[in-house]
């Protein structure tokens, strides 16, 4: 008699141990989250011009990234203040480990447009200082430990008012990648 009591509280104390260990993994792979690189690029991008009148160069100085989680919400990536020269080179922009889930939208917080014209750097306006981002084809999907890489596309429009002043109105779509990207290092972090 003692004997089966005996086997019967080990049987009880295992089978409470395998469940515990089952919800403790079960609840670390659905929370801890995944990593997402983010980078910048201008897939249309010529080589440089040699009219004075076109742009060489455009500098964005990105002051915050955001991203909208359909479950949470909108999440801070980046508070750094960053300045990247678009090109069509890949410039990596940040990384942040992320909760599981899908992801629309992207924010980018412009604090400074600079628009090179030959020898000239000339201050361009940003509407509304933020670049909303759709991200395309159905979103960004993390997953607990799997990583992934979110480019964004910026065809930059430049318009000059009658007042000379340079006003940038892009074209931007950002989309989801689940393996690396040939990346660039066109990003200078100010502080």
């Amino acid at each position: 008699m003692r004997r089966s009591v005996s086997a019967g509280v080990i049987a009880a104390v295992v089978v409470i141990v395998v469940v515990v260990a089952a919800v403790g993994a079960y609840y670390y792979m659905t929370t801890r989250g995944g990593t997402v690189y983010f980078y910048l690029t201008d897939p249309g991008n010529p080589s440089s011009s040699s009219s004075s009148s076109s742009p060489t160069a455009i500098y964005l100085t990105i002051t915050s990234i955001m991203i909208h989680s359909t479950s949470k919400g909108w999440i801070t990536v980046s508070n750094k203040t960053m300045t990247v020269q678009l090109s069509s080179s890949l410039s990596f922009l940040s990384s942040a480990t992320l909760p599981p889930g899908n992801y629309t939208e992207v924010r980018l917080v412009v604090s400074a447009v600079t628009v090179q014209m030959g020898p000239v750097n000339v201050s361009a306006s940003l509407p509304s200082s933020v670049l909303k981002i759709p991200i395309i084809k159905g979103g960004l999907q993390v997953t607990s430990g799997r990583t992934a890489y979110l480019v964004i596309y910026m065809g930059p429009h430049l318009t000059t008012t009658g007042t000379g002043q340079v006003i940038l109105r892009p074209v931007i779509t950002a989309e989801a990648y689940y393996s690396p990207p040939t990346t660039s290092t066109n990003t200078t972090t100010t502080s």
